[in-house]
Order: C-alpha cells, then sequence, then structure tokens
C-alpha cells in the first residue's frame, strides 16, 4: 500500500517538473531563432533615430518574384554562411557557434511569429534578447547598421516564402523525370549559385571556397570516370544528394528522386560534351575500387613512403596542407584552393572510407591540382598503402566540444613550453571558429576553422595551452623560435647532389599581417553579470583579450568594446608569457598568467570553482587577416578544479 506521505511527495514531483517544463518550454529552442514568445516582444524599437511601433508594424514593401529575387541575394551575402542554404541552420559556419544559428524549418521558428518579430530580431540581433534567456547566448548579431530596411524586409519575405514552402508536404508527384521539370527545380535550388545559365555566376557563386561549378564545362570533382572525363547520370545524382561538405553546396537528399533525377537530366544540357558522348557512342570506363585489403604495418611502412615522394609536396608530412609547394598552387581568386588537410576526415567532401579515399587517388579530382594515380604507374597495392598512411594522420574520431571545460589544479610549476611531455597527458578541447559576417571587412575564405585548448593551474597561476593548423608560418619566426616546415620530396637518387642549400634566416622578414590568436574573457563575471557580446564585447560589457602575435612574437593584454575597438593595456598592467612553436602546418603555443592581479578593473581573475565563460580569436596573416577580418568562436565555459 502506497503512504499519504508518498502519495503527496509524488505530488510534489510532479508539480516541480511541470513547473521546469512551463518554464523552459518558454526558452527558445537551441535550433530555433525563438519559440512562441509573442510577449517578450517589445511594444517599441529604435532604428536609425526613429521609433517604430512592433506590435502593429507591417512590410512596406509589396511582395513580388522582384523582392523575393532581391531577398534572396541579401540572404546569400549575408546569412547563408551561418543558416545555410536550405535554411536549415547548418551553413558552413553553423557549428562554429554555440547554440547553433537558427533552423528556419523548426516549427517555432520565426515563421509561427509575426514578420515584425523577426524585423525586430534582424535589426538589434543576440545583444537585444531578453535577459532571462541568459545565458542562451544568441550569437545573432545586429543588423541594424549593415542593412537597410528595404534589405531587411525583402530577406523577411524570402525567408518566410521559402521555409514554409520547404514545409510543406501536399508536393505534386512527377511521373516521370525530365528536362522541363529539371529546369524549374534547377531555377527553384540551384540558379542562385550556379547562375540562370549554369555558368556558376549566380549571387551566391563566391561566397565561399571552392566557388559554385561551372556546369558548362561539363567536369565534377568527384566522379567514378577517369581525371577529366565526364561524370556519369550516377556521379552528378550522388553530387546532389550528398552535397558537399565544407562548403555552402548542402545535400539535396530531401528532395524526390524524381526531382533529383531531372536535375541530372537538366544539368546535362548545359555542356555540349555530354550530347557529343553520346553522338559518337562513346561509353563510360568507370574506375572500379576493389575491395581494401588487411591493415598491416609493412603496408604501412611502405604507404609512408609512397606518401612522402607522392603527395607530402602539397598536402605536407603531416597533411596539413604546408607542403613546399602549396603556395604554388593556392590562387584563391583563381579558386585554386588549399590541399585538403588530411587530418581532419570528417571535412573529406567525398567521405572518409577506405573505398572513398581510394576512388579520390584513382581518379583525382577534375580542375584542381589533385591528380590521378594512374594504373600504369600505380598497383591497386599501392593505393591501399598509401590509403592505409593517410588513415594514420588523423584522429580515431571528430574531437568533441566540452559543455564546460574543466581545468586542472596542479602541484608544482606549470609547463611553459609547448612542447613539455606533461601537456600530451592532458585531454584535448575543441573549439570550433568560423568568419565574423556583420563587418564588411570579413574573412571570405577562412582556413583557421578550430583551436584545440587544454590548461592547468596551481596556487598563484594559470596555463593554457593552444594548437591551430595554419599551413603558412610567419617566416620571421624562424629567427625567433623552433619552426619545422615540411619539405620538398626527396629527389630520386640520380638526381641528388651531394650538398643541399639551406634557407639563410638573416634576410627572412615578417609577414605584412601577423599571424595572431587570442583568448577572450569577460573583464568582469559572476551571477549578477549579464555575459558581453561574443563579437568583443560593448562598451557597458567590456572583455579581457590575451592576444599572441607572431610579429613582435609576444602575447599582449587587452580590452575591448566592441569588434573595432580594442585597446592594449599599459606596460604595468602586462602580465602574460607565452612560448610558441610551429611543426609542419600546426601553432602549438602556451600562455601563462597570475590567477590574481592587482589590475582588477581590466583584468579576469580566477578563482577556484568558478565558471567563467571563454571565448576565441585568430588572424592569419598570410591570407591579409587583420582586425575584424579573423574566425572567431561564441562563448563556451571552462570551470577551475
Amino acid at each position: 500500500m502506497i503512504s499519504k506521505a508518498s502519495t503527496i511527495q509524488k505530488r510534489f514531483c510532479l508539480t516541480i517538473i511541470s513547473y521546469h517544463f512551463v518554464i523552459f518550454s518558454q526558452i527558445p529552442s537551441v535550433n530555433a531563432l525563438t519559440g512562441s514568445v509573442k510577449y517578450d516582444m517589445p511594444s517599441t524599437m529604435q532604428v536609425d533615430g526613429k521609433r517604430i511601433f512592433l506590435h502593429n508594424l507591417k512590410t512596406p514593401i509589396i511582395e513580388s518574384n522582384q523582392t523575393l529575387l532581391e531577398g534572396s541575394k541579401v540572404y546569400i551575402e549575408n546569412c547563408v554562411l551561418c543558416h545555410g542554404d536550405l535554411l536549415n541552420g547548418k551553413g558552413l559556419y553553423s557549428e562554429s557557434f554555440y547554440p547553433q544559428p537558427a533552423n528556419f524549418l523548426h516549427p517555432n521558428s520565426i515563421l509561427s511569429e509575426p514578420k515584425s518579430y523577426a524585423y525586430w530580431r534582424i535589426m538589434k540581433g543576440g545583444p537585444a534578447l531578453p535577459k532571462k534567456y541568459n545565458p542562451w547566448d544568441s550569437a545573432m548579431p545586429a543588423w541594424e547598421d549593415v542593412l537597410s530596411e528595404t534589405d531587411v524586409w525583402n530577406v523577411i519575405q524570402y525567408i518566410y516564402t521559402v521555409a514554409k514552402e520547404r514545409n510543406q508536404t501536399n508536393f505534386v508527384p512527377v511521373s516521370e523525370p525530365s528536362i522541363k521539370r529539371g529546369k524549374k527545380v534547377y531555377n527553384d535550388k540551384c540558379s542562385i549559385c550556379h547562375g540562370n545559365t549554369g555558368n556558376g555566376d549566380g549571387p551566391g557563386a563566391k561566397i565561399s571556397s571552392p566557388f559554385s561549378r561551372n556546369f558548362i564545362k561539363g567536369h565534377i570533382k568527384f566522379r567514378s570516370t577517369p581525371f577529366g572525363k565526364i561524370p556519369t547520370d550516377k556521379d552528378l545524382f550522388d553530387a546532389i544528394t550528398r552535397g558537399s561538405p565544407g562548403t555552402t553546396m548542402p545535400a539535396w537528399k530531401h528532395l524526390s528522386n524524381n526531382d533529383r533525377l531531372s536535375l541530372v537530366l537538366y544539368i546535362k544540357t548545359f555542356s555540349k560534351k555530354f550530347a557529343k558522348f553520346i553522338k559518337r557512342g562513346k561509353t563510360y570506363k568507370v574506375v572500379i575500387v576493389p575491395d581494401p585489403p588487411t591493415f598491416t604495418l609493412s603496408s604501412l611502412k611502405r604507404g609512408k613512403q609512397l606518401f612522402i615522394q607522392n603527395c607530402s609536396a602539397c598536402h605536407g608530412i603531416k597533411g596539413r596542407s604546408d607542403g613546399a609547394s602549396t603556395k604554388k598552387i593556392v590562387n584563391l581568386p583563381t579558386d585554386s584552393i588549399w590541399p585538403r588537410n588530411l587530418s581532419k576526415p570528417w571535412k573529406f567532401r567525398r567521405g572518409d572510407t577506405r573505398k572513398q579515399v581510394f576512388l579520390t587517388l584513382r581518379t583525382g579530382l577534375s580542375l584542381t591540382s589533385m591528380p590521378m594515380f594512374s594504373k600504369r604507374i600505380f598497383k591497386d597495392k599501392q593505393i591501399w598503402d598509401i590509403v592505409h598512411y593517410v588513415q594514420t594522420l588523423s584522429p580515431l574520431q571528430k574531437p568533441k566540444t566540452p559543455t564546460i571545460f574543466k581545468v586542472q589544479k596542479f602541484y608544482g610549476l606549470l609547463p611553459t613550453d609547448p612542447e613539455d611531455p606533461q601537456w600530451k597527458k592532458l585531454d584535448s578541447n575543441y573549439y570550433p571558429l568560423g568568419g565574423q559576417v556583420i563587418k564588411s571587412k570579413k574573412v571570405s575564405y577562412p582556413v583557421i576553422d578550430g583551436v584545440t585548448v587544454k590548461a592547468l593551474y596551481n596556487k598563484n597561476e594559470i596555463a593554457f595551452f593552444l594548437q591551430w593548423d595554419d599551413p603558412t608560418v610567419d617566416p620571421v619566426l624562424k629567427t625567433l623560435t623552433s619552426v619545422q616546415e615540411s619539405p620538398p620530396p626527396p629527389l630520386p637518387e640520380n638526381l641528388q647532389t651531394e650538398s643541399t642549400e639551406e634557407e639563410s634566416n638573416e634576410s627572412l622578414q615578417p609577414e605584412k599581417f601577423a599571424d595572431s590568436i587570442a583568448i577572450q574573457f569577460p573583464v568582469l563575471f559572476d551571477d549578477k553579470n549579464v555575459k558581453p557580446y561574443f563579437l568583443n564585447g560593448d562598451s557597458k560589457n567590456p572583455v579581457n583579450l590575451w592576444k599572441w602575435s607572431s610579429y613582435p612574437m609576444k602575447a599582449l593584454e587587452m580590452n575591448a568594446i566592441g569588434i573595432d575597438k580594442i585597446n592594449v593595456q599599459k606596460n604595468n598592467s602586462q602580465s602574460l608569457s607565452s612560448k610558441v612553436s610551429f611543426r609542419y602546418g600546426r601553432y602549438s603555443l602556451v600562455l601563462k598568467r597570475k590567477l590574481i592581479t592587482m589590475d582588477t578593473k581590466n583584468d579576469i581573475q580566477f578563482r577556484s570553482g568558478q565558471t567563467i565563460p571563454i571565448a576565441f580569436n585568430a588572424w592569419n596573416g598570410s591570407a591579409g587577416e587583420t582586425g575584424s577580418q579573423k574566425v572567431v568562436s561564441s562563448w563556451f565555459n571552462i570551470e577551475l578544479e
């Protein structure tokens, strides 16, 4: 028999659970811009000195195909990198921010709100969210100083129209794939990037690297046919279905099978090569991938030798895109992009299985510097040897980003050298980075996409260990610290000379812009403080930056009240120490400072047991990144155990 006390206790628990459900159901979903919380929209707002009454605000534009087109351009230029081509919150930078950008297809997205709500959220961004949502921390910028009112209303029309179309389930089935149907789907879904004529000149063509594919040439990178040959229908169908990870090309697998087949038929009309292929009675010579052999240490040894001789010139000794020939290949304005960073297989665009890597080696990538490994020169066994070695260049799984980064206490002197073996004993914490999108001077094609962080503290000090991949080192560092770059591949014995000329360090000059990285903290933070905006805070909520630069090679303490409003602290307040090394396309850095400083007005103060927000900024100097041209993270948390 259940006691009366037990019954009361259960009712009490159910009441508490219900209470929490009510409270948290009012908070926006991580994957949505907002939940159904109309009462949280202010009644008025100021825009460009004008008072806007939101509750009765109606769109001033006449909705039409033209305004929809204009809205699509605004979306592509300003929103697609975060919210994605499909409006599902999975843009190129989506993993760089937490919570991730809004999924406009979510039931509780802005589609459940009046357009005036979307107008407010776009104009004022994350900083205008009600305080009760802290620490929800939307990374949504405020666009009121960037976009005109017409731009905002046009993009609102685009989002509402396209998202509603995507959410409709009453699609009319197509009886058979056809060029006519393919043209309609292409104009609706593809022309915005690939252009009306298929030559890759749509509004979204150059928003990411590589550029949108030019179909007139009749080539795609990922094929089952040899290098330079046209793809099969299945190759085109798979490319549409799979998309291209790491670019703005999404996976279109949500389209019906017939729509994708129709797209294949229509895309083939852009190039004369397909018709000529049929007219001449040619047949496809598809590359057959055999079953992979058993992995062995002898295969790994052979694979390493083959990789160094044939692949390291571009991909580098450790596969981090830092090969000696890379600088001669990369030319972003012409779409000659960086070789793939083989230490990050989750970003392989075809996929990272052994068979997929084998096929990439056998076919090469048309229109790029990646050649095919011909059967005349390389036997299947040799290709498998290279595949086995490539798989050892990366971790077993994609690194995880912790909700809270626990900083261990260390009894003794903290390690200050990035090569100190003590750092290898600690777990890695990975934080993705993406370009800031609000300022006009922004990173077009970022190479730095994440930072790995470890940390230790003792009774007096705290030390952070940071690693990030950058295929080019600031040359001046070769005169100041330990630098190891990937050498050119060894020449055949008959071409080798007895001595090699070494580069003189005396003539090395720093890059025009330094390679840099910064850790960001709130200046003050406890239960009473509002977390600063992640883009370097504002005048009411400043941030403390610990910024290391390659030249002059040192770390400085700074304060910021906005992305362009950064000041270096006075000399008597500087207390950071740093040491850096560069190994085969990867920087390793240690930053150390006292837990408690005398400058409590400008410095973050560390206390054990406290949870402190942390964020990161990075600049690739060789790519001209400086100031607001940088990659950033949103806020995460650390806790001193």
